[in-house]
């Protein structure tokens, strides 16, 4: 009998065993099973951290792990059909002797010009971990990473360890190929009255309306995107998801801990007089669109600065029936009397401390120090100084003003340990130059960026993330016509 009862009690545990079995390969392993998310890079660093900001969110909407290329310095190929990206970038971040193979061409010997566009390319382009510009823990709660460092669709392909039948790849037509809406509502309204279409510099482009079910219906491992760029391609209305959001916006602030990066900051701000001691711009000018409208924006820039300083200036136009001006805001009249000085390596010292003054960090202080107001301007003109420079004229209204090239060079040197992701003799100084420039102005008390460009309004949040929160003011705290 106490046989007959023990062998049925070791085949019901068998049989318990063999459905634990089963239930955890059937289910378990199925929920366990990795699945990926990637995306492919384009154009400058403020477009690419935009795209990063956009994948990172969806990974989380998706419940995917994130594969996270490296930034790209310098001049990067802007954006172009898939499979042409990734020829550029494949041959770019995949490990060769690029000291050897792009040496001057050799004359008689054609194999040594077969490469001289793409080194060419190379010469114009560094990489870097994007763990060197920002601190990720914040997200690890919410978001799988793994960091990618060649780009190359067979390599990723085989790292993860992914097929072909198990791999999803969309290609986008255009740059701003489809937007994606949590609102059903909002999406219908857009699809209905054809509103969805952005009007870029050149040309106007429509673009496909997704919802997070569209990518959420996906079931292959690998979900491989074109890009992701656009500072409106999510748009999110749950509460949870707009914060996140927000904390991945946060995240993607430059880091301002130990790097080398950060300590050339660090050292310039402090050259300059410390945080909030300067009022700084943050002046595009090399890129078509910004070009054009460089005197307008010049002009715009002499009043603001001129009403943060305590300068007079003409009064604003009247407003329309719709509250909107109805002309340009006139500029303040130039000086009578145009005071010129130049930079010195020792802000301390005469004929520089007999003129120019810091200003006070304190937010809640009047400004009243007019045109001796000490002005960083940090911009991407060769020679802003030169006698054919077209903003020359700011010096006649700020005289006290400096740019990153009036730096002693010893503040640099930190960014002489930094090196190529790809080539450890390829120095990076050269490339992190707008990087540095462009913080140093986040650390004014009040800075005055480009209009509709995205790094210029990226600078601006910085601005208000490392100087403005920390006295309770944000950028709407201020409004300057």
């Amino acid at each position: 009998m106490w046989i007959k009862q023990r062998k049925s009690i070791l085949v019901v545990i068998s049989a318990l065993i063999s459905l634990t079995i089963v239930y955890y390969y059937i289910y378990l392993k199925q929920e366990e099973e990795e699945k990926f998310l990637a995306y492919l890079p384009h154009s400058g660093l403020s477009n690419q951290r935009i795209e990063l900001a956009n994948a990172l969110l969806l990974a989380y909407l998706l419940k995917r792990t994130l594969i996270v290329p490296p930034a790209f310095l310098g001049n990067v190929v802007g954006w172009m059909p898939m499979d042409q990206l990734y020829d550029h970038l494949s041959w770019l971040t995949t490990p060769k002797d690029f000291d050897s193979l792009c040496q001057s061409p050799t004359p008689g010997q054609l194999s040594s010009y077969t490469q001289r566009s793409k080194c060419a390319e190379y010469h114009q382009f560094a990489a870097i971990s994007w763990n060197d510009l920002h601190d990720f823990s914040p997200l690890s709660p919410y978001i799988r990473l793994r960091f990618q460092n060649i780009v190359s669709f067979q390599q990723l392909q085989e790292d993860l360890g992914v097929t072909d039948a198990e791999t999803y790849i969309h290609r986008d037509d255009h740059l701003y190929d489809w937007r994606l809406y949590e609102d059903l509502d909002q999406a219908r309204a857009i699809l209905q009255n054809g509103s969805n279409f952005v009007d870029s510099f050149t040309d106007r482009k429509f673009y496909k309306i997704y919802t997070p079910s569209h990518w959420q219906a996906r079931k292959e491992r690998l979900l491989h995107l074109g890009g992701t760029f656009g500072s409106t391609r999510m748009n999110m209305v749950r509460p949870k998801h707009i914060e996140l959001q927000q904390r991945i916006a946060d995240t993607l602030h430059y880091r301002l801990d130990t790097t080398p990066l950060a300590e050339t900051v660090k050292g310039i701000v402090q050259h300059l007089g410390g945080k909030a001691t300067f009022n700084a711009i943050h002046f595009r000018l090399r890129d078509l669109p910004f070009r054009k409208n460089a005197l307008e924006n010049l002009r715009q820039f002499e009043r603001n600065m001129s009403i943060a300083t305590g300068l007079e200036v003409p009064p604003l136009p009247p407003y329309d029936e719709s509250g909107i001006l109805t002309a340009v805001p006139k500029p303040p009249p130039k000086p009578e009397y145009a005071v010129r000085i130049r930079p010195q390596q020792d802000l301390s010292l005469p004929p520089w401390s007999n003129w120019c003054q810091n200003v006070s960090p304190d937010l809640s202080e009047p400004l009243k120090v007019g045109s001796r107001a000490l002005v960083y301007i940090a911009t991407d003109h060769k020679d802003i100084r030169g006698e054919n420079s077209r903003v020359l004229e700011w010096f006649d209204y700020f005289p006290c003003t400096l740019t990153l090239n009036d730096m002693p060079a010893s503040l640099f040197e930190p960014l002489d340990k930094m090196h190529c992701l790809f080539n450890r003799n390829k120095p990076l100084k050269s490339y992190l130059i707008p990087l540095v420039d462009a913080m140093v102005a986040a650390h004014a008390r009040r800075i005055f960026t480009t209009p509709r460009s995205t790094f210029s309004k990226y600078i601006g949040e910085l601005n208000e993330a490392w100087v403005l929160k920390e006295q309770g003011y944000t950028l709407a705290s201020f409004y300057i016509h």
